[in-house]
C-alpha cells in the first residue's frame, strides 16, 4: 500500500514538473512512510511513497522500470495472486530481480497489455508510462478499494494522484460541486460510479475502469468489469447444502489469500458477524499453518461504555474461541473534537456520520501496536443483505412476484423480532438514506436540483438495491473512508469480502440465501457453523462502528457545532442560513429527532471540510 502521483505534460519545464510531483508525494507521505522514489523522463514525471508489505528490500522500490527501460510503473495496492502470476510469467520467459508484486504486475502488462487486468486478483490503482509512445495507461481495481484521482489542464497537462488533496495546486480556483454537495446533505449519498468528486475539476477514475492519456489523443476511458446481482428469489432445496458448503470453502480461500504479507497482519473486530467471521477463519488458517502462541492474530476494536453500543461480550466470545490478543480503544467526543480537522483533512470528502471516526481511532491503535496490515469486514452487508432496508426490498419483491404467503411469513419473522425493531430505532437518524430529510427540503436553495432515488438508479428489487450499494453508494463510501482512515497512519487495509472472485460468486445467489425466516446473511451464518461462536452467529442486532453521536453533539461537540454553523462561509450557496439557525435553536430546545441532529452534523462537517479544501491548505 502506497501513495502514487504523476504528471504528463507539455509546455512545462522538466524541473517544474519534477517539483510538482515531489509536492504531490509530500502531501501523501502518510500513505508510504517507508521510502519514496521519482522518475523524470521526456514528457512525464512519476512519484511514489512506499509502505513496505511484500518484499521489503530495495527490489520493490518504485517507480519501477521493465528490463528494457521502456515502461515505468507507480502502483498502490496488493495483487494477491502475484505468486501464481509470477510462475506463469516465468514459464513465458520472464526473470525477476525480487519478490514484489509490483514487478509481477509490470511484467504482466509487458506480456498482455491492457488485458492484464483480467488476470489481476487484488486491490490496485496504478499508472504505467510508455517512454516510446508517450502514452500513460492507468487502472483501478474492480470495486474501487484503492483510490485514483486526476485532473486535466486543457490539452497540456494530465496530473494524477492517490489522494485528491495532492491535485489541489493544479486548480485555478477551488469550488465545490454543488450538485454532489446537495445530495450529500440530503441523503448522505455520493455516487462513486461517476467520475466527479466534491471538488470541481478533480475527477476520480471509477471502480472497474481503465484509461489512457496521450498527447494529441487526449483521454480514453473504459469499463473493464461489472457485476449484476441475481434477481432469483428461491433456491431449490437440493442446492442449499451444496451452496452453504461452497460458501465456506470460497470464504476460507479468499481469507487465506488476503494473509499474504511479509509484515504482521491484524484484524479489525467489531463483534459483528462480518469481522468475527474473518477473525475466526484467520485463526483456523493460522493453526493450519502451524502458527501458535504470540504469533497468533491481534484484533483491534472500538468500544463504548454506553450499554446500547457496547459490543464487548461479542468481541470477547470471539477472543475466547480464537485465543487472539485483543486491543481496545474508547473513542470520546473530547478526542474527536481534537482530531476533527485533521481527520477531515485525511478523509478529503465530507463524512456523514461520526461512526467513521471510530475506525480512525482503531487504525491509530493498530499503528501504535506496530501492525501495518489490517483485515476488515467491509462489503458483506452490501452483498449478503445486512441492512434493514434490504429486508423491505426483499418483501416488496415477494409482493410484486405475487408470493403473498411467503411475504406475510417473512414480514412476521423479521418485524416480530424486538431486537431488529430496537436497532432500527437506534438507527432512525439514517432514514434519509433513501428519502431526503424533510427539514433539508425546507433549507435547500431551489437553484440546485436534487435527484430522487429513482433517478439515482436505485431499483425496488433486492438485487438492484444490493447492486447499487455495492458499486455506487454505500460500499464505495465505506471503502473510501476506510482507505483514508487506515492510510492516515500508514496501515494497509484489506477487505476479503470484496475479493472480486468471491463477489462474482455471491452475486449468483438467490435472495433466500441472504434473507430467510427472520435471518439476514443466512449463508454466512450457516456456512460458518462450528467456526463462529454461537453468540455471534445467532445475533440479530447490528451496530458496526456506531458512536454516541447524539450525546457527543449535545456535550463535547456542542460548541463546535454551534460555532461552525453560526457564520458559515461555504454553506450559503446550498442552504438558507436563517433556516439553519432555526434548526440549531430547535436542537438547543431539546429537539428529540435524530434525523435533524444528523442533518446538523452533516452541515457542520461540510462547512469544516470546505474551509480546508476550498481555500489554501496549510498543514
Amino acid at each position: 500500500m502506497c501513495g502514487i502521483a504523476g504528471l504528463v505534460y507539455q509546455g512545462v519545464s522538466p524541473q517544474s514538473a519534477e517539483l510538482a510531483v515531489r509536492r504531490m508525494i509530500s502531501s501523501q507521505r502518510h500513505r508510504g512512510p517507508d521510502g519514496e522514489g521519482f522518475y523524470d523522463g521526456n514528457g512525464a514525471s512519476l512519484g511514489h511513497c512506499r509502505l513496505s508489505v511484500i518484499d521489503l528490500t530495495e527490489a520493490g522500490h518504485q517507480p519501477m522500470a521493465d528490463r528494457e527501460g521502456r515502461y515505468w510503473i507507480t502502483y498502490n495496492g496488493e495483487i494477491y495472486n502475484y505468486l501464481e502470476l509470477g510462475t506463469e510469467l516465468r514459464n513465458l520467459g520472464f526473470r525477476f530481480k525480487g519478490r514484489s508484486d509490483t514487478e509481477v504486475l509490470l511484467a504482466a502488462y509487458c506480456q498482455w497489455g491492457e488485458k492484464c487486468l483480467d488476470r489481476l486478483r487484488g486491490m490496485f490503482a496504478f499508472a504505467i508510462w510508455d517512454e516510446r509512445t508517450g502514452c500513460l495507461f492507468a487502472a483501478r481495481d474492480r470495486l474501487g478499494i484503492k483510490p485514483f484521482h486526476y485532473c486535466v489542464d486543457e490539452d497540456t497537462k494530465f496530473a494524477f494522484a492517490s489522494e485528491l488533496k495532492a491535485l489541489l495546486e493544479f486548480l485555478p480556483q477551488r469550488s465545490a460541486n454543488l450538485q454532489l454537495a446537495t445530495e450529500f446533505l440530503a441523503w448522505n449519498l455520493l455516487d462513486h460510479e461517476a467520475a466527479d468528486t466534491m471538488v470541481t475539476g478533480i475527477k476520480r477514475l471509477p471502480p472497474g475502469h481503465a484509461m489512457t492519456w496521450q498527447k494529441g489523443a487526449g483521454l480514453r476511458l473504459w469499463r473493464y468489469w461489472q457485476v449484476s446481482i441475481s434477481e432469483d428469489l428461491e433456491t431449490a432445496p437440493e442446492r442449499k447444502t451444496k451452496l452453504i458448503d461452497e460458501f465456506r470453502l470460497r470464504f476460507e480461500e479468499t481469507v487465506a489469500l488476503h494473509l499474504r504479507s511479509d509484515v504482521p497482519v491484524g484484524t479489525c473486530l467489531s463483534g459483528g458477524l462480518d469481522s468475527s467471521a474473518i477473525a475466526c477463519v484467520v485463526n483456523a488458517e493460522l493453526h493450519r499453518r502451524g502458527v501458535s502462541g504470540e504469533n497468533l492474530q491481534h484484533t483491534f476494536s472500538a468500544c463504548f461504555d454506553d450499554p446500547r453500543l457496547d459490543e464487548r461480550r461479542y468481541i470477547e466470545s470471539v477472543a475466547t474461541a480464537t485465543c487472539c490478543k485483543t486491543h481496545f480503544v474508547f473513542p470520546t467526543g473530547e478526542r474527536m473534537l481534537e482530531d476533527i480537522d485533521r481527520w477531515l483533512w485525511h478523509q478529503e470528502e465530507p463524512v456523514g456520520s461520526s461512526s467513521a471516526y471510530a475506525q480512525y481511532c482503531v487504525a491509530r491503535l493498530a499503528r501504535e501496536q506496530g501492525v501495518k496490515v489490517l483485515l476488515d469486514g467491509q462489503g458483506a452487508d452490501e452483498q449478503l443483505a445486512g441492512y434493514r432496508k434490504y429486508i423491505l426490498a426483499y418483501i416488496g419483491q415477494l409482493l410484486k412476484s405475487r408470493r403473498f404467503g411467503l411475504a406475510i411469513r417473512e414480514t412476521i419473522a423479521f418485524f416480530g423480532s424486538p431486537e431488529i425493531l430496537r436497532t432500527s430505532r437506534l438507527a432512525d437518524g439514517r432514514r434519509y438514506l433513501f428519502g431526503s430529510v424533510p427539514e433539508f427540503d425546507q433549507l435547500r436553495h431551489n437553484k440546485v436540483q436534487m435527484l430522487r432515488p429513482a433517478t439515482l438508479g436505485i431499483g425496488n428489487s433486492l438485487g438492484r438495491r444490493l447492486g447499487a450499494d455495492l458499486t455506487r453508494y454505500s460500499l464505495p463510501i465505506l471503502l473510501r473512508q476506510e482507505d483514508r482512515n487506515t492510510m492516515a497512519f500508514g496501515i494497509e487495509s484489506r477487505v476479503p469480502f470484496v475479493d472480486h472472485i468471491f463477489v462474482e460468486w455471491l452475486a449468483t445467489l438467490p435472495a433466500d440465501m441472504r434473507l430467510s425466516a427472520g435471518w439476514t446473511k443466512c449463508i454466512l451464518r450457516d456456512g460458518l457453523a462450528g467456526v463462529l461462536p454461537d453468540l455471534v452467529r445467532h445475533r440479530k442486532s447490528k451496530l458496526g462502528f456506531e458512536t454516541p453521536e447524539t450525546a457527543w453533539l449535545k456535550g463535547p461537540l456542542a460548541d463546535w457545532l454551534r460555532d461552525t454553523l453560526h457564520a458559515p462561509r461555504f454553506l450559503a450557496d446550498l442552504v438558507d442560513l436563517e433556516g439553519v439557525r432555526r434548526l440549531l435553536n430547535q436542537r438547543d430546545g431539546g429537539d428529540p429527532f435524530l434525523s435533524r441532529q444528523n442533518l446538523l452534523f452533516r452541515l457542520a462537517i461540510y462547512e469544516s471540510w470546505a474551509r480546508q479544501f476550498l481555500q489554501p491548505i496549510s498543514k
